[in-house]
């Protein structure tokens, strides 16, 4: 069969071909991993962002006296008793 490939002028077409297609798909393959990383390292810095903002609102909460929490709870319901 290889033989054939090098004989031949539709052969070394054939060959050319394939090695094109394997080169493109190889290339695709490497684009589709770098697409892959920089997505999950855009996601680990939105989880950083969020774990900050998160730890900055429960020092806040932290801060306050039960008074306080209360009464910032209570701007989030409707109807609250009075």
């Amino acid at each position: 069969m290889l033989a054939w490939f090098l004989a031949t002028r539709i052969g070394r077409y054939c060959a050319i071909g394939v090695a094109i297609a394997a080169a493109l798909g190889l290339a695709a393959l490497k684009l589709i991993s770098v697409g892959k990383q920089q997505e999950r390292s855009r996601q680990q810095a939105n989880d950083l962002t969020a774990i900050r903002n998160r730890n900055t609102s429960d020092e806040k909460v932290d801060g306050l006296g039960p008074d306080a929490v209360r009464d910032k709870l209570g701007e989030w319901v409707r109807d609250r008793p009075r």
